[in-house]
């Protein structure tokens, strides 16, 4: 029988197994509306005119056969009718399928981090639910491995209800991982789970991305492992839109804290790393810290001289600043010896942290002696010359060198250590801290001396004294574009081509001694300083012996500081008296300008005043290059990282506050960025002393380096200076603000009808998915209007109808 109904309706046996299916007959061509009209009418008429026709073309035979003829046109006309409507037979199943559920892990770097768990009752909660030691070992694990722990096998097969559903876990960060993972991955006996992976979160993408994804299968929902920062890709409350008309709910599950990574570091210790006997040195302890704002703790430093044990120096109080924020506690100490010194700096528990790795830094010093290495260079004999070489003689603070230019060969040179010839390599020359130069002639000078010299001061940062002499000075300065005669740009004055003084008016000077006055920037600066008390200073100063000659120049440069001036009136120019001793900076290194040689006449109030005076200039020149030749500037910003776009506050911090630099009106830098014009700024007292500011805007991302330098702009920009590199970085949320954002995975949750649920009850994140195993029905369509039944009946009654007619000679 089975085959009989298979030949009959054209099916396959395959097609009539299975006893539960259920049959239905449709019409695929079945006109409707007005189409039905139409067939019906053209089958009335089709009938009407079969049996007319009949009636008319067998009207002679009896009724039977006219009958018999109508009813067998009649059959094929409602057969063909039948075969171009196309029957169809539908067969219905009924199938019981599993749904999917679909876990999804972040694995984006901010879920590479490691919370504070600040409240300890719900650290302890949570090390109770995962099985943790205890709080500690709950903050040393990642919201990575939180997840796994929490994905644990036994849940895993809670959801899939035995069969019920089908688990499949996910990862994504900017995207969702192409292939699921197998629930082995999550878990190892180490539970080190999933590493961090993309630079940004993109929970919309990676929902929109699961909707792809398992598109025409069954999805029972989504469990969502994530902090809830989305940083990139689709907004959320579109995708959840979707999840909604889907019916497919989001329960999620937070991962982290509100309190975020808290966490304070010691970023770095600056200090001079080459300090002297009994100098006052500072130590700065740099501190940067997250999410600990207002948070008090103490900074601690220790010192351990030759190796030997710590011992406290001090500790400072320190306020904890807003996140990124750079703060400085300093420190004072000094030694009685030389000794190698290492410094310990320790900030005190503030609570749960990131790490306490970073807590503590240490750094090296080394104490040398004090006594400071000369060259003293004079082109001929004088006065001057004489006392001030025989006073650093005798000066057990120095080690001098001199060198007679006008002496004969065989000539042997005064000093502590005599020497031979001149430096001519810069590693001879930078053995020396000060050079001292008196009326020199650059002529009986090696070939490269200038450039070492010039070397000496702005990179090595030496110190340098040029005293000006009646016999080579005015020549030097008369060929200063020379390029062998670059050293005089060093020095802090300007002497304009052309420069004249009239003969009588100098020897009408030179009549009688004329007061060297000092300016207010020299009383304030310690080369003038000749008694502790004020008043008493100030007597010393009116009283020193006046001088006869002097060297005139133009005008002291700019940024440079005039300590002292011509007393005669007459001894003056447009920019005022003309100046007789000026400082400035070149680089690192310090140089003075003397425009007279007649200080040895201070002796004759008191040689003290004298020795005084020349061992404060030379310890104020060559102290920087005797504490390792660093500049005497230090730079900060605010804050360690700025944003394209923002401000950023450049400070400049003079290292020695006592030196008569505080009185500067203003520093000069430039910002470089690529390959970019540089930026010169202008850095202004805050009114803090010795603290210049100033600001620039940052344009694109990348590294800015800022450089400041003391003294006039052709010097200052051939010379390293004090440089700062500031870090411009687009903003990264993902650690920017890595704190957990519980609203939008409740937005997420709610919006899709699902809910959220802690790590510690993700048991009961089962009962929120409603859909297990799901029936579904399957139609197959059978189309029969070419099958036997149909076609066989067709030519069966063509033929009788034929042989009928035949037979009754109708045709």
């Amino acid at each position: 029988m089975g085959r009989f109904l298979e030949y009959l309706f054209g099916l396959d046996r395959a097609s009539l197994e299975g006893s539960d299916a259920a049959w239905s007959l449709n019409w695929l061509a079945l006109p409707t509306g007005d189409g039905m009209l139409a067939l019906l009418a053209g089958l009335l008429v089709g009938l009407v005119a079969i049996v007319l026709l009949y009636r008319w073309d067998a009207g002679r035979h009896s009724r039977l056969i006219r009958y018999t003829l109508t009813t067998i046109r009649v059959l094929l006309l409602l057969l063909v009718v039948v075969m171009l409507l196309e029957p169809v037979l539908i067969r219905t199943t009924e199938e019981s399928l599993p749904s999917h559920l679909i876990v999804l892990v972040d694995q984006s770097p901010s879920m590479d981090l490691r919370d504070s768990w600040a409240d300890e009752a719900t650290a302890l909660r949570m090390a109770e639910e995962l099985k943790l030691s205890g709080p500690d070992e709950l903050r040393k694990l990642r919201r990575l491995d939180l997840a796994t722990r929490g994905l644990s096998p036994e849940l895993l097969e809670q959801l899939s209800q035995q069969g019920d559903r089908i688990v499949h876990l996910h990862t994504f960060s900017e995207r969702l991982s192409p292939e699921a993972l197998q629930a082995a991955t999550l878990q190892s006996t180490t539970f080190t789970g999933i590493p961090a992976a993309g630079e940004s979160t993109a929970i919309g993408a990676a929902l929109r991305q699961v909707l792809s994804s398992y598109q025409g299968q069954p999805v029972a929902g989504v469990l969502l492992l994530t902090d809830g920062r989305s940083t990139a890709g689709e907004a959320v409350s579109e995708v959840v839109e979707t999840y909604r008309n889907e019916k497919i709910p989001i329960v999620g599950v937070p991962m982290g804290t509100r309190d975020g990574p808290r966490n304070v570091a010691i970023t770095k210790l600056e200090v001079n790393p080459v300090a002297l006997v009994r100098d006052e040195n500072t130590l700065t302890v740099h501190v940067e810290s997250r999410g600990l704002r207002d948070v008090p703790t103490d900074v601690l430093l220790e010192r351990r001289r030759n190796g030997g044990v710590w011992e406290e120096i001090g500790q400072r109080p320190l306020i904890l600043g807003i996140d990124g924020a750079q703060q400085q506690v300093d420190f004072t100490f000094q030694e009685e010896r030389p000794a190698t010194l290492e410094f310990r700096a320790t900030l005190s528990d503030v609570g749960p942290e990131l790490t306490t790795d970073d807590n503590s830094s240490q750094t090296d010093v080394r104490v040398v002696r004090d006594r400071m290495r000369v060259l003293f260079i004079a082109g001929t004999t004088f006065p001057e010359v004489q006392f001030l070489r025989n006073t650093l003689y005798r000066d057990q603070k120095v080690e001098l060198s001199s060198w007679l230019m006008a002496a004969d060969d065989d000539y042997e040179h005064l000093g502590d250590i005599p020497i031979r010839r001149l430096p001519v390599t810069q590693e001879e020359l930078n053995d020396y801290d000060c050079v001292i130069l008196y009326d020199p002639d650059p002529a009986g000078w090696p070939t490269n001396f200038s450039e070492l010299l010039t070397k000496f001061v702005a990179e090595a940062g030496g110190g340098l004294v040029y005293i000006a002499g009646e016999q080579q000075t005015a020549n030097s300065f008369d060929q200063q574009n020379d390029p062998t005669m670059s050293w005089i740009k060093l020095l802090p004055v300007i002497r304009e081509p052309g420069l004249f003084r009239s003969d009588v008016l100098m020897k009408l000077s030179a009549r009688s001694p004329w007061q060297l006055e000092v300016t207010d920037a020299g009383q304030q600066d310690v080369v003038f300083t000749f008694q502790t008390d004020r008043e008493a200073n100030r007597q010393v100063l009116e009283n020193l012996p006046g001088m006869y000659w002097h060297f005139p120049v133009t005008r002291a440069k700019p940024g440079a500081s005039v300590l002292g001036v011509h007393g005669d009136p007459r001894m003056r120019n447009e920019f005022g008296p003309e100046v007789l001793l000026a400082t400035h900076r070149v680089g690192p290194g310090r140089v003075f300008f003397l425009g007279f040689d007649s200080t040895y006449r201070w002796r004759f109030l008191d040689e003290s005043h004298f020795d005084g005076f020349w061992a404060r200039m030379i310890d104020r020149a060559g102290r920087n290059k005797q504490l390792g030749g660093t500049y005497p500037v230090k730079l900060s910003t605010p804050l360690a990282t700025y944003p394209p776009g923002a401000t950023v506050r450049l400070i400049a911090h003079l290292v020695d506050k006592d030196s008569g630099d505080v009185a500067r009106e203003f520093l000069t830098g430039q910002v470089e960025h690529g390959s970019d014009e540089p930026m010169t700024v202008t850095l202004t007292p805050t009114g803090a002393e010795g603290e210049y500011a100033t600001t620039f805007v940052t344009t694109r991302p990348g590294r800015y380096s800022a450089r400041v330098w003391m003294g006039d702009d052709q010097v200052g920009t051939a010379t390293p200076g004090a440089t700062l590199a500031v870090d411009v970085r687009l903003p990264n949320e993902e650690y920017d603000n890595p704190t957990l954002d519980r609203g939008t995975l409740e937005q997420i949750a709610s919006g899709s009808g699902g809910r959220v649920v802690e790590l510690t009850e993700l048991a009961e994140a089962n009962r929120h998915f409603p859909i297990g195993r799901i029936s579904r029905q399957y139609e197959q369509s059978h189309e029969i209007w070419h099958a036997p039944l149909w076609w066989v009946p067709l030519f069966a009654l063509l033929c009788l109808e034929w042989i009928l007619r035949k037979r009754y000679r109708l045709i």
